[in-house]
C-alpha cells in the first residue's frame, strides 16, 4: 500500500562546493534563479559545471563517455532546451497528471506513474507557459531510453535504431510469454483471429504496448512468429461501467463464477472469470517487461526502463551515488521500503555494456547480475539460483515445516552482502528477508551443500557472459529485416552451451568476425550464426571467453576434449581436460575410443548409443531447481489505491494473495523441450485461482486446463497434473566435491540391480498403488526418506526414476481447493487448508490433482504444455503415446518404460552413483 507518512525535501549539501548559482534545487522544484552564463547548455551548467559542453566541471559525470560519440548534448538525449536560461525554461514540465512532488504527495495516482512509468504516455498533449509538449516530450526528459520514447527515434533511439526497433519488439518488453501464455493456460481463444490455431494455438497475442511487424509473412518453420500483438486491455478501472468492467458490476459476484468454466477446464472466452483471471496477471506479473520501470519501490527492485533498465543501472538501495550536485542523496530512507513522493535513482550516471576502459583510463565493469536480478526474480529466481541461493518463499525450513523432510543442516543469507548490505542495514531484497533466502541446505547429512551455485558463477562469469546482445536486444541488428515478433523464451534466446563447449562429436563452430577490439578473429557462434564475440578460438586451437561482465579471460574446455583422451591440459593449472568419468557418461558406446568410452553396460547397450544424441547437456548438469507446488493466487474488489501496471489507471483489483503450497529443491523430471532435446522439467503455473467480490464473498477454488484443454482436464487423467514445462536450471555442476553436491549422475535417471536389490519390494508396492490410484496404501514415511531426505538420490533407490520419467512421487496430492492430501504435513496454516493440517484430514478420497505426475505408463499426458517445437516433429518420436506429440512435453510411453519398468526396461548393471563413485561394473569399463 502506498504511504503518505514521510516527507522528504532535503537540500544537497555537497552543492556548494560547485559554486552554481542557483542550480542546486531538485527538478520538480520551483527555482526560478538563472543560470550562469557559458558557452554551455544550461543543462551543463546546473548539472556538471563546466562553461562548456565537455563534462569537464566537477558535477555530473559524462554518462557516454565513448570513442566517436563522446560529448554527447544533454539534449540529445533528454530533450528540454539547453539555451533556457532558467530551470523552468530548460526542463521539461511534467504533464498535469504527473505534477510536482507536492502534487505527487497528495495525489497516489500521479505518485503511482511518476514512479513506475506505466501509464505517462497516455496523457494528452498539454501546454506551460505557451509551449505545447507531449507526453513522450516528457517521458524523454527523465528517461531517454524508455522504448516509448526510442520507438519514435529520440533519446537512446536517434542513434541506436535498429537496436531500439529489435528490443521495442522482444520478448523482454512484450512480455508475452507471460501475458499471452497465461491466458493461453486458462484456455481462452487467441484475440487475433488471424494467429489462431498458430503453432498449436500458442501464438501469442497481447503485450504491454502494441506491437506490429510490417514484414510478417506466415512461415509454419518460424515457429512463434506472429504479425502483431495488441494491448493487453484492462477491465477493472475505477468509474469505468462498461459490461465487461470489473467496477461495481454484479456480473462479477463470486456465485456466477462457476458458470465460466467449461467440463474439460477452460475458461470461457470473454467471461466474468476470465477476465477476472486477466486482471491478476495484470497485478501480479504485469510489471515485469522492460516497456515500465516495474514496482521500483524496494532494495533489489529499483530499476528504470527500457534501454536503461540494463544499461543505468540504479543503486540497489535506490540511493544516488552520482556527482549531479541537483539529485536528493539521502532518498528513499527505507531502503526497503519507498514512500511518496520519494524516487530512486542510479548508480552513476554513465552506460555500462561490456567491460571495457575508458578514455579517461578508469575501467568499468559490464552489465552485472544484480541488473538482472532486478527483473529476473520469478518462482525459480534464476539469478539467485545462479549464485546459489534458494528462495524459501513460506519460511518453511527456517519455521522447520519443510515438506516432507527438514534438511539436516541449513544456512540462512542474512549475512550474504549480495542480499543484505550492512552499510546501507536493508532488511529484505526484493521483499524477502533472510530466512526467506536460503545459501547452504543439506538434506541428506553429508556435509554437502545440496543447493550450490552454478560453476560458471564460481567461475567468475556473469550473466552477460552468456546472454549477449541477440538474447537480450531480441535478435540480430545485422538482419533487421529478418528478424520477427515472437511468442516464447527459447524462440528467441539464440546461446546453448554447446556454442561454447562444442559437442562429444565436434569442437565449437567459429568463423571468422570482429570481436569487440573490431578484430577479426575466430569466433565462436550461437545457434543461429550469430558470432559470440567474446569467445575465440585461439591459433594452437584452444577456446577462450573474455567476460564481457569482468574482462577477465577464461579458458573454455571442450567437451570432446573431456570425452576423449586426446592428452590436452588445461593451460593454467596443467591439468588433463579427458575425465575418464565424463567419457562413460557422455560418450559413444560404439567401441571407437575416437568417440569416448560410452556407457557399456556387462549385459549389453545399444549399439552406438550416447546420451548426447537425444538430452540436452542440463538434463545431468543441472544440479537443482526450486519446484513451486501449487501456485494460489488470489483476488480481491478493493476501492483503495490500486493502479493498472498496463495503463496506471486507478482500478478496483488487488492481489490478496500470490502463494506457493511447497518449495524444495530435490524434486526432478525430464520431458522434452521445444528443441526436441530431454530435458529438465518443472512445475508452470500450478495454479489455483480465488475471487472475493465487492461484498467480499470468496468463489470457489478454480483450477484451469490450457487452450489445448491439457492440464486440469478430468477427461485427460484421473488426477490432472496442471502445467509442467521445460526449465533451464542455471544450477551448472561439473562433478561432485567435498562441498558441494554434483552433477545427476546415473541413478538419478535409472534403475539398477543394487536399487533393486536393496529396493525392490517397497518399489513394486509403490509403483502398483502409484498405477492404481490407491494412494492409501501409500508408504509415507517411505517416501519422505526416499524423496525428501535423498536430494540426487544418493540412497539409489529405484522410487527416485518413478518420478524422474513423470509418474509422480506420491508427495503432491491435492483436493479441489488446492489443500495437500497427505499424512506428513502438520502445518495448520498450509493455504487453503482452513487452518488445519493436512494430515489431520487426511483422506485419500479427496484426491483431485497429482501435480508432480505429468505422465501415464502408456505416454498420454496428464498435465498442460504450451510450448511447441521449434523444428516441427523435432522430438515427437520421444512422445509416443501423447495426443499431441508435436507439443513439447513429457517423456513418451517408451521412455517411461526405459526408465520405469524392471522387467521390460533398462537396469543398468554399471553406473556411476550420486557420490560420483563407479559401481557395479563400471570399474570394470572404466580405466581409473
Amino acid at each position: 500500500m502506498i504511504s503518505f507518512a514521510r516527507k522528504i525535501l532535503t537540500p544537497i549539501a555537497a552543492v556548494a562546493a560547485l559554486s552554481l548559482s542557483g542550480c542546486w534545487q531538485s527538478s520538480d522544484s520551483n527555482n526560478d534563479d538563472r543560470v550562469t552564463a557559458s558557452t554551455a547548455e544550461s543543462c551543463m551548467s546546473c548539472h556538471n559545471g563546466s562553461a562548456h559542453n565537455d563534462y569537464g566541471g566537477p558535477g555530473l559525470e559524462n554518462p557516454h563517455p565513448f570513442s566517436g560519440a563522446a560529448t554527447i548534448l544533454c539534449s540529445e538525449c533528454h530533450g528540454g532546451n539547453g539555451a533556457g536560461s532558467d530551470l523552468a525554461a530548460s526542463h521539461v514540465p511534467p504533464p498535469p497528471q504527473i505534477g510536482d512532488r507536492a502534487f505527487q504527495d497528495v495525489n497516489a495516482t500521479a505518485y503511482f506513474n511518476r514512479l513506475t512509468l506505466a501509464g505517462i504516455d497516455k496523457y494528452p498533449d498539454y501546454t506551460v507557459n505557451g509551449v505545447t509538449y507531449t507526453s513522450i516530450d516528457y517521458l524523454r526528459f527523465i528517461n531517454p531510453g524508455d522504448l516509448r520514447v526510442t520507438k519514435a527515434g529520440l533519446g537512446c533511439g536517434s542513434c541506436h535504431g535498429p537496436h531500439s526497433e529489435l528490443v521495442e519488439r522482444s520478448l523482454l518488453a512484450t512480455s508475452a510469454g507471460i501475458l499471452s501464455g497465461a491466458m493461453y493456460a486458462i484456455g481462452v481463444e487467441n484475440s487475433l483471429p488471424g494467429s489462431a490455431g498458430d503453432y498449436h494455438d500458442t501464438a501469442s497475442d497481447l503485450a504491454f504496448r502494441p506491437v506490429v511487424d510490417p514484414d510478417f509473412i506466415f512461415d509454419p518453420a518460424r515457429v512463434g512468429a506472429v504479425a502483431e500483438m495488441v494491448e493487453y486491455p484492462v477491465f477493472s478501472v475505477r468509474n469505468q461501467n462498461g459490461p465487461d468492467d470489473i467496477f461495481q458490476n454484479p456480473a462479477y459476484d463470486s456465485p456466477n463464477l462457476v458458470n465460466d468454466i467449461q467440463a474439460d477446464g477452460r475458461v470461457i472466452t470473454g467471461s466474468p472469470l476470465a477476465n477476472l483471471f486477466h486482471e491478476q496477471v495484470a497485478f501480479t506479473c504485469g510489471d515485469c517487461h522492460l516497456g515500465s520501470a516495474g514496482a521500483n519501490n524496494r532494495y533489489g527492485d529499483f530499476r528504470s526502463s527500457g534501454c536503461t533498465a540494463c544499461h543505468m543501472r540504479y543503486s540497489q538501495d535506490g540511493k544516488s551515488r552520482s556527482t549531479d550536485p541537483n539529485i536528493n542523496k539521502l532518498e528513499p530512507v527505507d531502503p526497503d521500503q519507498i514512500d511518496d513522493p520519494e524516487r530512486p535513482h542510479t548508480d552513476r550516471h554513465l552506460i555500462k555494456g561490456v567491460a571495457k576502459t575508458l578514455q579517461t583510463g578508469e575501467f568499468v565493469p559490464g552489465i552485472d547480475d544484480h541488473t538482472c536480478a532486478g527483473c529476473h526474480q520469478g518462482s525459480n529466481r534464476t539469478v539467485l539460483q545462479y549464485w546459489g541461493i534458494r528462495l524459501d518463499q513460506n519460511q518453511d525450513v527456517h519455521q522447520g515445516n519443510q515438506y516432507p523432510a527438514n534438511p539436516d543442516s541449513f544456512v540462512r543469507t542474512f549475512n550474504d552482502t549480495r542480499l543484505f548490505d550492512p552499510v546501507v542495514n536493508n532488511n529484505t531484497f526484493n521483499g524477502r528477508n533472510g530466512n526467506q533466502y536460503l545459501l547452504d541446505e543439506d538434506y541428506d547429512g553429508d556435509d554437502r551443500d545440496d543447493t550450490p551455485p552454478d560453476v560458471h558463477y564460481e567461475a567468475g562469469l556473469g550473466c552477460i557472459d552468456c546472454h549477449g546482445t541477440h538474447d537480450v536486444h531480441g535478435g540480430s541488428v545485422s538482419d533487421l529485416p529478418n528478424q520477427r515478433i515472437l511468442s516464447r523464451q527459447e524462440q528467441q534466446v539464440g546461446i546453448r552451451c554447446e556454442d561454447c563447449h562444442g559437442s562429444v562429436e565436434s569442437y565449437a563452430a567459429t568463423a571468422p568476425a570482429a570481436d569487440y577490439q573490431g578484430v577479426i578473429t575466430d569466433l565462436a557462434m550461437d545457434r543461429e550464426g550469430n558470432p559470440l564475440r567474446n569467445v575465440r578460438r585461439a591459433s594452437l586451437g584452444q577456446y577462450y571467453l573474455t567476460s564481457r561482465l569482468t574482462g577477465n579471460v577464461h579458458y573454455v574446455p571442450q567437451t570432446r576434449d573431456v570425452v576423449v583422451d586426446s592428452g590436452k591440459l588445461h593451460p593454467t593449472t596443467n591439468d588433463p581436460i579427458y575425465s575418464s568419468k565424463a567419457s562413460y557418461a557422455m560418450g559413444r558406446a560404439d567401441g571407437d575410443p575416437s568417440n569416448g568410452i560410452g556407457p557399456v553396460q556387462t549385459g549389453g547397450v545399444a549399439a552406438g548409443f550416447s546420451h548426447s544424441d537425444t538430452m540436452s547437456c542440463v538434463s545431468c548438469h543441472a544440479s537443482w531447481t526450486n519446484n513451486c507446488i501449487g501456485c494460489h493466487l488470489k483476488g480481491e474488489y478493493d476501492n483503495g489505491n490500486r493502479f493498472s501496471n498496463i495503463t496506471g489507471e486507478r482500478i478496483v483489483y488487488n492481489q490478496a494473495n500470490a502463494d506457493f503450497t511447497y518449495q524444495n529443491p530435490w524434486g526432478f523430471q525430464l520431458g522434452v523441450d521445444a528443441h526436441g532435446k530431454i530435458s529438465p522439467f518443472a512445475p508452470n503455473t500450478e495454479m489455483f485461482f480465488q475471487w472475493f467480490d465487492r461484498n467480499g464473498t470468496p468463489s470457489d477454488t478454480f483450477a484451469f486446463s490450457n487452450r489445448n484443454a491439457q492440464g486440469g482436464n478430468p477427461g485427460q487423467a484421473v488426477h490432472p497434473s496442471l502445467n509442467h514445462n521445460a526449465m533451464m536450471p542455471h544450477s551448472i555442476r561439473g562433478k561432485v566435491d567435498s562441498d558441494d553436491e554434483g552433477p545427476r549422475y546415473c541413478v538419478a535417471c535409472h534403475l539398477t540391480t543394487d536399487g533393486l536389490l536393496n529396493y525392490g519390494g517397497e518399489y513394486d508396492l509403490f509403483r502398483a498403488a502409484m498405477a492404481t490410484n490407491d494412494f492409501g496404501v501409500l508408504n509415507f514415511p517411505l517416501l519422505r526418506e526416499h524423496f525428501g531426505e535423498n536430494p540426487g538420490n544418493q540412497m539409489n533407490s529405484p522410487l527416485w526414476p518413478h518420478m524422474v520419467a513423470g509418474l509422480g512421487s506420491g508427495l503432491f496430492l491435492f483436493d479441489a481447493n488446492g489443500c495437500p492430501v497427505n499424512p506428513l504435513d502438520d502445518d495448520p496454516d498450509r493455504f487453503d487448508c482452513g487452518g488445519v493440517a493436512p494430515s489431520t484430514n487426511f483422506n485419500p478420497l479427496n484426491v483431485v490433482y497429482q501435480l508432480d505426475r505429468i505422465v501415464n505408463p502408456d505416454g498420454t499426458t496428464a498435465s498442460g504444455s504450451n510450448h511447441a517445437f521449434l523444428i516441427p516433429g523435432a522430438g515427437a518420436a520421444l512422445r509416443d503415446g501423447a495426443a499431441n506429440p508435436n507439443m513439447a512435453g513429457p517423456l513418451g510411453a517408451t521412455l517411461v518404460q526405459k526408465l520405469t519398468d524392471p522387467t521390460t526396461g533398462i537396469v543398468l548393471d554399471s553406473w556411476i552413483d550420486a557420490d560420483g563413485v563407479l559401481e557395479g561394473d563400471a570399474p570394470n569399463h572404466v580405466p581409473n
